[in-house]
């Protein structure tokens, strides 16, 4: 017993030179870990207008829908809404008007639209994509089909110049977009059948993790549109134009819209004043999209969506609807919104 603790001890007295660190200072001070330097994220690229290869785009959309002759009857007015981006409605655009196609299809509805030269689709070009025109226009008219027909609308900003034939992008500055575009579909079944028109917003989304989260921005804008009305035992349809005000605080996410409308007459000529509108929308924490709605100032009521294009949400596209009486006509009013800061 003796020798085990005499054992034990000097094992204690082992341990406790050992704790004391060989006779080393204890308090040093160690040697700091660096810290690693975080790598900076990219920020996005993005493609622009004009397109140089055939591209396929989801849309924001707003449609609407009417049956009947409006050349000799009151149509039977249908339903007016907005959807955000989706593939629901989507088309397809190409970058020479004379040997490209050009598609719009909504939900199993789709429709091919080309110039004749040798292909299976074929249309009429009833407005060329030249600098002077703001929109290149397809139309086809079904010869079996009595009031059969259909017709696109491109915003002339997607094709590129083709200085040998004047083909090119609009020359107009407000809607020489390179980030955002507009289609519009206008189609019929027959002379007393439905009749449906989609008018669209789409291009290069800006990224969400690329969204401005401060500050307000102003956009310049610029809108096209369609109203259907009808009064006793008559139709209108007219194209829609105005001026439109579009604010934007990143913020609050509050998007603030105002419109001064006005409709363009079936023959051409001086537009006719026809309603102002206010509209306010909200941007959801993080994306880069919206909804929204007229305010109740508004002499119609209806629905808005919107999203941002381009880096830092530099420019925006918005489709609207709306629905309503104004002057005892009954009305449908679809259309859309393109603009830059």
């Amino acid at each position: 017993m003796i020798r085990r603790h005499m054992f034990m001890s000097a094992l204690a007295a082992t341990v406790a030179l050992s704790g004391c660190g060989g006779g080393n200072d204890s308090t040093a001070t160690p040697t700091p870990t660096a810290t690693p330097t975080p790598t900076p994220t990219a920020s996005p690229t993005y493609a622009s207008f004009p397109l140089t290869a055939p591209t396929e785009f989801y849309t924001f959309s707003a449609a609407t829908s009417y049956t009947g002759d409006p050349a000799t009857s009151a149509v039977t007015l249908g339903a007016a809404n907005t959807e955000t981006l989706s593939s629901r409605v989507r088309l397809a655009t190409d970058t020479a008007i004379a040997t490209g196609t050009y598609v719009m299809r909504e939900n199993t509805e789709e429709a091919r639209f080309c110039v004749p030269t040798g292909q299976t689709c074929t249309a009429t070009l009833s407005a060329n994509a030249v600098p002077a025109n703001t929109e290149f226009v397809f139309r086809r008219d079904d010869t079996t089909t009595a009031g059969k027909f259909d017709q696109v609308e491109y915003l002339n900003n997607v094709v590129t110049a083709v200085s040998s034939t004047g083909v090119g992008p609009t020359s107009d500055t407000a809607l020489a977009l390179s980030r955002v575009s507009w289609a519009n579909w206008w189609r019929g079944d027959s002379t007393a059948g439905q009749k449906r028109l989609a008018y669209t917003a789409w291009g290069f989304s800006t990224a969400t993790s690329d969204m401005p989260t401060t500050g307000t921005v102003s956009y310049t804008s610029r809108m096209t549109g369609r109203l259907v009305s009808t009064s006793g035992t008559s139709t209108a349809i007219n194209k829609v134009s105005g001026t439109v005000t579009t604010s934007v605080n990143f913020a609050t996410g509050v998007v603030d819209m105002t419109f001064t409308l006005s409709t363009i007459p079936a023959g051409g000529g001086t537009p006719v004043a026809y309603a102002n509108f206010t509209a306010q929308g909200a941007i959801p924490v993080g994306q880069n999209q919206w909804t929204g709605s007229f305010t109740n100032t508004s002499p119609l009521t209806g629905t808005l969506a919107g999203g941002f294009f381009g880096s830092q949400g530099e420019q925006v596209g918005v489709v609207f609807s709306a629905s309503g009486t104004i002057g005892g006509a009954q009305q449908r009013l679809i259309g859309v919104v393109v603009g830059k800061k």
